[in-house]
């Protein structure tokens, strides 16, 4: 993708739309102002969830309470939905959102990019007609995009593995991004990431001016912590696991995960290690897997590789908490919340020494160059017979992992909603132009 054309529809939107945030011109609320907050919770209707959509999970249950605001509604797909934090299997069409004659059409669309563009047209002509006539609570897009509206308007911005990576991303992605996301920019009076090397990516690569962007870092849930055998023996049975006795890696199989090198250097360990701490695999099936299904296969025959799929989110926390090891090497995380929630359980972790990885390890991890198969080998070694690393690894994970809580994350988000409610809209906002002038804002693949 074309980080200067994204470039331009920022500078673009700061300048017609007046919706920079400045602490030096702008007015702050006092923390009285209880803005009425408006989320977008789509993420939550792609079951089974991915790091996205637990950001989303865990905003949605903490807004729901929170001293800040007035009220919250939450909306997805067409419609409003009465409770998105519900346990999925009991979402019903209702609170989904209605099916109707117009999704059976893009159900029957024959491309998925064009099924997509038509769903996401859907999603604005429905949200444009209930809210225009209403009060102008703020909108809080939780995962990259907004949707048309008159209002105050929040974004997140997770990571721009879409501009250094487009070719581990669907097609699909990429368009839906290439369209939208440029006007998102425009639209957004504040922008949100989870990290703080990803908020010096967005000021740097797409020049959003350092007002309008606060970092809100994810936070672990308290289901994470030490767990002895007796704890985690439910699970694993279920799973087939020994507490202590397997190497772990949650993700979602796709090649920005780095899952090739991952198992190509496990495979060069020593087979009694191998066999002491067979390589757990969890995670939904991504794309462009083909590569990595020729490896993990034989792998897998000889007992060891195991691949779990999805973990459900009751089951999750003992999964981890029994592991002996977490192995992350990714190329690009905006964040990297499997390693958070291993250090939260005392788990020693092996992760990338790029990205947002080093921000969120601190000290507590090893750090390894995710393109060096044999950095990894040696650092998994480490990770598995290094007692005195070990214990060590334990006390600075569960220290650091300390730092990063989910009601922290909510209140850095209640803040950006009072900022951005007590900004006065100027008449240039609700009179902008057609998203796609000046020129062509679209994001080049």
């Amino acid at each position: 993708m074309n980080a200067a054309v994204l470039r331009e529809a920022v500078l673009y939107g700061q300048i017609f739309t007046l919706s920079t945030w400045n602490p030096m011109h702008h007015t702050h609320p006092s923390s009285s102002t209880k803005p009425d907050v408006l989320l977008l919770t789509d993420a939550l209707r792609d079951t089974p969830l991915t790091g996205i959509g637990r950001y989303v999970l865990e905003l949605a249950r903490g807004l729901r309470s929170h001293p800040g605001l007035n009220s919250v509604r939450f909306f997805a797909g067409r419609g409003w939905v009465a409770d998105p934090c519900r346990p999925f299997a009991e979402k019903t069409e209702a609170c989904m959102g209605k099916v109707g004659p117009l999704q059976s059409l893009r159900k029957a669309l024959p491309w998925r990019c064009l099924q997509d563009r038509v769903s996401f047209g859907l999603k604005k002509v429905s949200f444009w007609t209930k809210n225009r006539r209403a009060a102008t609570p703020v909108q809080h897009g939780p995962n990259f995009l907004l949707l048309p509206y008159s209002g105050p308007s929040v974004v997140t911005i997770h990571d721009l593995s879409f501009i250094h990576y487009p070719e581990y991303h669907p097609r699909e992605r990429l368009a839906l991004l290439d369209r939208e996301l440029p006007k998102t920019l425009r639209r957004a009076d504040h922008i949100l990431t989870i990290s703080e090397f990803v908020r010096r990516e967005i000021i740097q690569i797409l020049g959003v001016s350092p007002s309008r962007i606060s970092v809100s870092t994810m936070g672990v849930a308290p289901a994470f912590h030490p767990m002895p055998e007796e704890r985690t023996r439910p699970t694993l049975k279920e799973l087939g696991l020994e507490h202590g006795r397997y190497l772990l890696c949650v993700a979602t199989r796709e090649p920005r995960k780095n899952l090739a090198r991952l198992l190509t250097a496990f495979s060069g360990l020593p087979a009694r290690l191998k066999s002491a701490f067979p390589l757990v695999l969890a995670g939904t099936g991504g794309w462009l897997t083909e590569d990595l299904e020729r490896l993990i296969q034989p792998l897998e025959h000889s007992g060891l590789v195991r691949r779990l799929g999805y973990v459900p989110e009751p089951s999750l926390p003992a999964l981890v908490a029994g592991a002996g090891g977490l192995a992350m090497p990714s190329f690009y995380e905006g964040f990297g919340l499997p390693v958070l929630e291993a250090m939260a359980c005392g788990v020693p972790v092996l992760t990338a020494d790029r990205a947002s990885l080093p921000e969120v390890a601190g000290d507590a991890a090893i750090l390894v160059n995710p393109e060096d198969e044999q950095a990894i080998r040696e650092g998994l070694d480490r990770l598995l017979t290094d007692e005195p690393f070990r214990l060590a690894a334990r006390v600075r994970g569960l220290r650091q992992a300390a730092r990063f809580t989910w009601s922290a994350c909510v209140d850095q988000t209640v803040r950006v909603y009072q900022q951005v409610a007590g900004q006065q809209a100027s008449p240039s906002f609700s009179q902008q132009p057609s998203p796609a002038s000046p020129g062509d804002l679209r994001v080049a693949p």
